[in-house]
């Protein structure tokens, strides 16, 4: 079988993991998460969050830089009430691979890829152009292989070329950090996309091959994905949400009840997405605080989010589109 191209792959190191979970009616992404951690001016490298369950629970899921880890998991920690539970994982890396055109088939295949390697997934997230992956120091050398073996990427014949091309490059990574905040921070564009459909289903790890068979089967029908978000929930599981176009519900459903048999499958049928571009949200803490909570105050509910590589998404419900987009329009300043 021919391998998926991809045009390139980017690897940031030396990273802390930290995910909460709690009841949905303490809705503590703002107050629990992104405020603590942009007042110590803790930047973030990835962050995920959904609500689960028809809204009874939520995860969030964030990566720092190594050395913020601790102090970031006790920050949560201090926020939270004494229902939520908090985990930490140090050493950590994210794993980006583009473009992936919203093409399921990506994803699938990765999801695919790693449970035959049986490499442990501990987050994921989508931007427009990326599909970010969180795994284990440990295990970075293998998934780095894994990528090779599932796609191709033109630039690089092997592994090896890819290594050699991105030595040096990881200082420079850490070396872009910013050390400023602007009053009105900027952002290159608000990008809105309507008439979609929210899934969410919980998978073991040792399932995360058919459910990459079941995304694969659907790529394969020329359905587009346009977010995707892996949460570490209970152990040994993830909880994922998916964003496809409205109106393919039975044929979806159909899809994951044959890869996937009796697991439950829920869906939100009217929301919408919005994307909200760079630059470096991970160099620049408060970012993600400053979207929430004007968000929050505008009244517009967050079903699903995901932040990674230099873009922030947000699923929210259709009738809300207009509003969210003049808050942030109104709170973010793009760059001329």
């Amino acid at each position: 079988m021919m391998k998926l191209k991809l045009r390139g792959l980017k690897l940031l190191e030396g990273g802390a993991q930290v995910a909460s979970c709690s009841p949905g009616d303490d809705n503590l992404l703002a107050t629990g998460v992104c405020s603590p951690l942009a007042l110590n001016k803790i930047n973030l490298t990835f962050l995920s969050h959904a609500f689960l369950d028809q809204g009874a629970s939520c995860i969030t899921a964030f990566c720092t830089e190594g050395s913020a880890g601790r102090a970031a998991a006790s920050l949560v920690e201090a926020h939270h009430g004494s229902n939520a539970i908090v985990n930490f994982h140090g050493d950590v890396s994210i794993l980006s691979a583009f473009p992936h055109d919203q093409r399921p088939q990506v994803t699938g295949v990765l999801l695919r890829a790693l449970a035959r390697k049986q490499i442990i997934l501990q987050g994921m997230a989508s931007s427009p152009s990326a599909v970010s992956t969180i795994v284990s120091t440990a295990e970075t050398d293998a998934a780095i292989d894994t990528f090779f073996e599932a796609f191709a990427f033109p630039a690089y014949s092997s592994p090896s070329d890819w290594y050699a091309a991105y030595e040096g490059k990881e200082h420079l990574l850490k070396k872009i950090i910013a050390s400023y905040q602007e009053k009105v921070i900027r952002i290159y564009d608000i990008v809105q996309q309507a008439e979609l459909a929210l899934w969410s289903l919980s998978v073991d790890q040792a399932d995360l091959g058919d459910l990459g068979a079941a995304l694969i089967t659907l790529g394969q029908s020329e359905t587009r994905m346009v977010f995707v978000i892996a949460l570490p929930s209970t152990e040994n599981r993830l909880s994922f949400s998916f964003c496809f176009p409205r109106g393919q519900e039975t044929q979806i459903r159909q899809v994951f009840s044959s890869h996937l048999g009796a697991t439950e499958l829920a869906c939100h049928s009217q929301v919408a997405a919005l994307y909200i571009h760079g630059p470096h949200f991970g160099d620049r803490y408060g970012i993600a605080n400053t979207l929430v909570r004007a968000l929050e105050s505008a009244g517009v509910s967050l079903h699903a989010l995901g932040c990674t590589v230099s873009s922030i998404s947000v699923i929210i419900k259709e009738a809300d589109l207009t509003t969210a987009v003049q808050t942030l329009e109104a709170t973010f300043q793009r760059s001329s």
